[in-house]
């Protein structure tokens, strides 16, 4: 399945009318998105704006919140996208887990999560902030494993954000890492959930057209 990901839009307009040219020019079986849509939850039209392209495409979207979606752009955001908060969801033959937010450790007040160790277990993990270490990071799609350990229960690829310029992909053992550049950047990636080959993509090609006007 191909996947659109994306991270960290920050209430950038250019990215709303990007994200409605590629999806209506583009054929995503679905969309993984690990939070920061807003700042401080306060852009609220841009949040509904966000959900009626999400609607109007009707590409099934998985979400975890960054550290900015809170308050009621939150609730909204929950009941609009379907969330993997610290649980499981399957779509085909995948399953998707995830965490949002900045863990307790970076002093958000925000705790890691319970999720099964099965569960996690060759998934797509979904969390805001990247993992703390990582080994052969590049800034294109490759192949070059961690040997240096051996995970157990372990997702087959985590897709993070938050860090907005610094982005790319790692190893933790064999679990790939996709740190994703901000959507504030104009850059998001696509994923084969299959084969997790990566692609990275300048969004600004396509916010030419349909230009959006918030009222």
């Amino acid at each position: 399945m191909k996947a659109l990901c994306f991270s960290d839009l920050h209430a950038k307009i250019d990215f709303l009318t990007a994200l409605e040219n590629i999806l209506a020019s583009k054929n995503f079986d679905l969309i993984l998105f690990p939070g920061d849509l807003l700042n401080a939850g306060r852009e609220m039209e841009y949040a509904e704006r966000f959900l009626a392209i999400i609607e109007k495409a009707g590409v099934p979207i998985f979400w975890v919140p960054g550290n900015n979606d809170v308050g009621e752009a939150y609730k909204l955001l929950q009941a609009g996208l379907t969330s993997v908060e610290n649980k499981k969801v399957k779509f085909g033959s995948e399953k998707i887990v995830g965490m949002g937010g900045v863990p307790d450790l970076w002093g958000h007040g925000i705790f890691l999560p319970e999720i099964p160790q099965k569960d996690v277990e060759n998934s797509i993990f979904l969390s805001h902030i990247p993992p703390k270490t990582f080994q052969n990071y590049r800034k294109f799609d490759h192949s070059e494993i961690d040997g240096s350990v051996e995970l157990k229960s372990a997702p087959k690829i985590q897709i993070s954000g938050h860090q907005h310029r610094y982005w790319g992909v790692a190893y933790i053992g064999k679990t790939k890492i996709l740190k994703l550049p901000a959507g504030l950047l104009m850059m998001a990636a696509t994923l084969d959930t299959q084969s997790s080959k990566v692609e990275f993509i300048n969004l600004s090609d396509y916010n030419k057209l349909n230009k959006i006007i918030l009222r």
